[in-house]
């Protein structure tokens, strides 16, 4: 279930499991709920636990105390995959959280991947009580940004806003970059820009380089056949700490798209299909369709046995895996 629900409700009671990457939305939430229910009175109708140290009892007693100079009372449990881990919970106290009372507010809160498999997640979500707090959509996420400035007393532009979140790196695979992170980054982007509207220029000289943008200048720099650029981006990503296994896992994924879009470009389908069939996301397709005539057929098809080389070399050899990378890059841009 979408996080949003909270929000919607107009009244809250019963046990809720609040899961998901973005911590700062879970705060957000609990914060809200706090503030709508036991605001000045917390001290009696807010009780907070650690999953390693709360037992089952203990959850149970503070919910069925009374709230105090109030109607509601609200329990939080953090880090639910250590109380899980630390207890074996019985079928009493399923029922326990069935028959809560309408006074109380239980929630559980995990940021540590709660398997989908387990009972305890499937008892939330068959009862719609699960708030799910993923990352957030590309639409949810430019209103996200764009808020987080107007409350700073900035403004930023379309454009602005497209190069803060490509910088950022929190639309790529990378899963580490959240919300929390793009906060600290608006944060110095704020304090840095003396006008009232975001500059790009602000942008590029506050943000934090990350590792996605450094690969996605490194791959770039491949596909447009810049040797000395690719190879600087190269040693930009070794600095960062990132391995050789990502880079070179990288550069195949590469050859296979090109070698992808060139055999199914001779078939009798659509660009739509074949981005499908390639499940390759739009943006990427793009660079694709503007990069792949640098390369023929018959290059990619050599090239990828040298990748193939290369791999058992990575496994068997003493060889520098940065030597082997670097003549790996210099003819993958130089070879025609």
């Amino acid at each position: 279930m979408n996080y949003k629900k909270i929000y919607r409700d107009k009244d809250h009671s019963g046990a809720y499991l609040f899961y998901g990457k973005e911590k700062y939305l879970i705060e957000n939430a609990v914060g809200y709920l706090i503030n709508k229910y036991v605001k000045g009175t917390e001290a009696f109708n807010y009780t907070k636990f650690k999953g390693s140290e709360v037992k089952p009892e203990d959850i149970i007693s503070a919910c069925e105390t009374y709230p105090v100079m109030n109607d509601k009372k609200l329990v939080l449990v953090r880090d639910v995959v250590d109380f899980l881990g630390e207890n074996d919970l019985k079928d009493s106290f399923y029922d326990f959280l069935d028959n809560l009372s309408d006074f109380v507010i239980l929630i559980f809160w995990d940021t540590a991947s709660l398997k989908k498999t387990t009972k305890f997640y499937k008892f939330f979500k068959k009862k719609d009580r699960d708030m799910d707090f993923a990352k957030l959509s590309p639409a949810d996420l430019n209103n996200f940004i764009k808020g987080y400035f107007i409350r700073k007393g900035k403004e930023i532009g379309p454009s602005e806003l497209a190069l803060f979140i490509s910088e950022s790196g929190y639309n790529s695979k990378n899963e580490d970059v959240s919300l929390l992170d793009l906060k600290t980054e608006m944060d110095k982007i704020a304090a840095h820009a003396k006008d009232k509207k975001i500059l790009r220029e602000d942008i590029s000289s506050s943000i934090t380089e990350n590792i996605d943008t450094n690969i996605f200048k490194f791959l770039d720099a491949m596909m447009g056949r810049r040797s000395e650029e690719a190879l600087k981006e190269l040693h930009n990503l070794y600095k960062l700490g990132e391995p050789s296994l990502r880079i070179f896992t990288m550069i195949i994924r590469q050859v296979k798209n090109f070698l992808s879009y060139k055999i199914l470009s001779n078939k009798n389908i659509s660009q739509a299909d074949i981005m499908n069939k390639m499940e390759v996301k739009k943006y990427e397709f793009g660079k694709i369709k503007s990069f792949e005539k640098n390369f023929t057929k018959e290059f990619l098809i050599d090239f990828y046995e040298d990748l193939i080389r290369s791999d058992e070399l990575f496994k068997t050899s003493s060889i520098d895996e940065k030597l082997i990378m670097e003549t790996l890059i210099i003819k993958y841009c130089n070879k025609f």
